[in-house]
């Protein structure tokens, strides 16, 4: 990718991080003086039964590295392995393979201990917890439910729904049914604008999703930041809202650069949270956020698994602008809430530029049916968005898909 100088506005990444130089002993540290909570040995009892909440194939989180210190710990204080099982909390996604749970997870955790997928629309597999303060009903995995200890392993990043991956999100939407989940994706997008959320603990959506997990018997949590190489540089452990802000913290040293200004265009690549759309659109969502009004965005994106197996609704309505798309599911014209979230956020996005989409991955009929342009090769992408924004178009780039930039507070606001 070529960019003449005078058209250069600002490169963003995640800032540099050092790696820990023993990840295996920090997370044995982390777990014997955790954050908020007495140490497993004195909370974990040995005939409890423990479930371990894990993510999924979608997310970055070091599993192999994680999950076998963690059994290891439990192990040592008293807890055998025919009592933990591992329930990896898909939210939405698809089922992993038994393929993907090996390489994801590792033989050793495998061979050890159960790693079952949670399976959000199976009501017999789901319990009725009642609802949060707020109204938000809680539909549980039953596993997770009937589970004396529950930990969950997970990263911390910014997300454009929640403020923050990690933490609680590992129960809500990891492991909850769909009325759960459509209720707080609902939610979002009908934050405006969307772009202020990532990177912020302080909103609606991440206190409801707090609400549900300790509701639903988080009890500890394992959180990793990871730097700019996908090293291990921070692990967080203890209390679902006590260690999840410390690793905030830390992650916000990393993922919340600085840029000096807003851009014409701003270049996106959605690595990692590239797998399809459904991921994807949070690196736009991003790049929403330092596009001018009337701007554009080009969208650099693999997605294999093209727009979303899971949730057809974002194909078939991408092009409906966000009233409408809104009066519609208000009506209960629309099955799918969880989608009309997402919708609602890419709507917004499409509401304040055009999006150039160069991906392998999404068909052109995949990127008509969400209001983009097709662009066949890279520079090809960033020459459409210089003729449409003019020679003298600023361009910004960002590099990682899970990066919050701000723009410097003496910047001209929009």
């Amino acid at each position: 990718m070529e960019i003449q100088e005078r058209n250069f506005c600002f490169l963003a990444d995640r800032m540099e991080a050092p790696a820990l130089r023993e990840p295996s002993e920090e997370i044995r540290n982390a777990l014997k003086n955790p954050i908020g909570t007495p140490p497993l040995s004195k909370i974990v009892h040995p005939k409890d039964r423990v479930v371990v909440l894990a993510d999924d194939v979608t997310r970055p989180t070091p599993q192999k590295i994680l999950l076998p210190v963690l059994l290891d710990e439990l192990n040592a204080v008293g807890v055998p392995d025919r009592n933990i099982e591992i329930v990896v909390a898909l939210g939405t996604h698809r089922m992993m393979s038994e393929g993907e749970i090996r390489e994801r997870f590792g033989e050793e955790t495998v061979d050890r201990v159960p790693v079952i997928n949670s399976d959000w629309r199976n009501p017999e597999s789901l319990v009725d917890l009642g609802e949060t303060e707020s109204g938000t009903p809680i539909s549980l995995n039953k596993r997770v439910h009937e589970a004396n200890f529950v930990i969950g392993v997970g990263n911390i990043v910014p997300h454009c729904y929640s403020g923050w991956g990690g933490g609680g999100k590992i129960i809500q939407p990891g492991v909850c049914g769909e009325e759960t989940t459509a209720r707080t994706h609902f939610m979002a997008g009908r934050f405006r604008p969307i772009s202020e959320v990532a990177g912020t603990l302080d909103n609606a959506v991440r206190k409801e999703i707090d609400a549900v997990a300790l509701r639903s018997g988080l009890s500890f949590i394992v959180n990793t930041v990871l730097n700019s190489r996908e090293e291990v540089s921070r692990i967080v452990a203890g209390h679902p809202i006590q260690a999840f802000g410390e690793g905030v913290k830390a992650a916000r040293k990393i993922y919340c650069p600085r840029v000096p200004s807003y851009a014409d265009v701003v270049v996106v690549s959605s690595y990692p949270a590239d797998i399809d759309y459904w991921q994807a659109h949070k690196s736009a969502c991003y790049a929403h956020a330092l596009v001018k009004p009337r701007g554009t965005i080009v969208l650099i994106t693999p997605c294999p698994e093209r727009i979303s197996p899971m949730h057809p609704t974002v194909r078939e309505r991408g092009t409906i602008g966000y009233d409408e798309n809104l009066e519609a599911a208000l009506k209960g014209e629309v099955e799918d809430l969880i989608a009309m979230g997402a919708l609602l956020i890419h709507a917004q996005i499409l509401e304040r530029a055009e999006v150039i989409c160069y991906s392998d991955g999404l068909t052109e009929s995949d990127k008509e049916a969400l209001g983009f342009r097709p662009a066949d090769m890279l520079q090809e992408a960033i020459e459409m968005a210089i003729k449409s924004q003019g020679k003298n178009a600023k361009i910004g780039v960002l590099r990682c898909g899970e990066i919050a930039p701000t723009v410097d507070a003496k910047a001209h606001t929009l």
